[in-house]
């Protein structure tokens, strides 16, 4: 399993060529990527280009050169590109038509340079928490047992290709216990899955509910590292027999973990709490349990400093810091007697 998915799929390729050529040349990469997206095989990344400067006697647009003199003028492209999966990259490789879009890049790139291929990148971890807030967009994988009264009984409900999108406040000590702390609210999560007895199922945010989570240091300076996190959520659930909620009264809670580095890239936040009841939304009549069971992220999508200061969206509500406190108690306690769902 590829924790950090994307990374693994993101490929690099630099090609040199001479300055006449270097628009074909762009022309050539544009072309094999659009077919690669046409065919299914490239990612929803938009494909990123980057070429040197104009140099070496090529005009910039202001009808000047940087001539070198020697008569030579060379221009590096730079393409980065996200394939879908591992499997659509071999799938591509065995591509025909692939293939010849692939010559048809080589005949514009010079005779005997040397073209790199990149095609795993390494995630940077800050080692304290960002001085400045943002919002993150990312994509992860939530857990648990679903029972629906008369339908399906402990359901592995595995929504693999959920989405959070939240705000994380800038590094501060929000408390003033001496150790920073970074406040997470979420602005909007959800995923979707299909089961065979309940149909389509869309687990979404009940925004009557908080939403959040929160990040802080077990130490002090220099280092906001090693740091505890947790979650809570609420959730609302699509079904085609209507929307469920999870219990108001009880939110889902998902930690505390240990988290080494921001982002919480790879973490396995397991959850404490359950089973709760699920109700329906229109009357409130109890329809079934779910057992929360691990929230894990998996691939940082977004990441977007703060350009506008939003003190309301900095400022937690004061519970969470009973909640943390509450929980981080018993840490040990809880990682021991997690609940295992199966991921398939």
């Amino acid at each position: 399993m590829h924790l950090y998915r994307n990374e693994s799929l993101i490929q690099m390729d630099t090609f040199e060529t001479d300055a006449t050529r270097a628009d074909a040349l762009i022309g050539k990469i544009r072309a094999k990527w659009a077919r690669l997206r046409e065919m299914g095989f490239a990612g929803d990344y938009p494909v990123e280009i980057l070429r040197s400067g104009r140099a070496n006697g090529e005009a910039n647009g202001n009808g000047n050169g940087n001539g070198n003199g020697n008569g030579h003028s060379k221009v590096k492209v730079v393409e980065i590109f996200k394939w879908r999966s591992h499997q659509d990259r071999v799938d591509a490789l065995r591509s025909p038509e692939y293939q010849g879009l692939l010559s048809q890049v080589a005949e514009m790139a010079s005779t005997g340079a040397d073209h790199e291929s990149f095609s795993e990148v390494v995630r940077g971890f800050n080692s304290n928490f960002p001085g400045v807030g943002g919002v993150e967009l990312l994509k992860g994988v939530c857990s648990c047992l679903l029972t629906i009264d008369g339908l399906v009984e402990n359901y592995p409900m595995s929504v693999k290709n959920g989405i959070v999108l939240m705000h994380r406040s800038p590094r501060m000590d929000l408390d003033g216990d001496g150790k920073n702390e970074m406040y997470l609210k979420i602005l909007m999560h959800g995923g979707e899955i299909i089961q065979a007895a309940l149909g389509p199922i869309r687990v979404e945010q009940n925004f009557n509910k908080p939403n959040d989570g929160i990040v802080r240091s077990n130490g002090t300076a220099p280092n906001d590292f090693p740091a505890t996190a947790i979650w809570r959520v609420s959730w609302k659930i699509q079904t085609p027999f209507g929307a469920v909620l999870t219990d108001p009264d009880q939110p889902l809670i998902f930690g505390p973990a240990t988290v080494n580095h921001y982002p919480p890239v790879g973490t396995h936040f397991h959850s404490p709490t359950g089973p709760v009841k699920l109700v329906l939304e229109q009357t409130g009549e109890r329809v079934g349990t779910l057992i929360p069971g691990e929230l894990t992220a998996f691939d940082i999508v977004v990441t977007k400093d703060d350009e506008i200061f939003a003190d309301h969206l900095n400022t937690p509500p004061g519970d969470l810091f009973e909640v943390l406190d509450e929980y981080a108690a018993r840490m040990d306690e809880y990682a021991a007697r997690h609940v295992t769902v199966p991921s398939s």
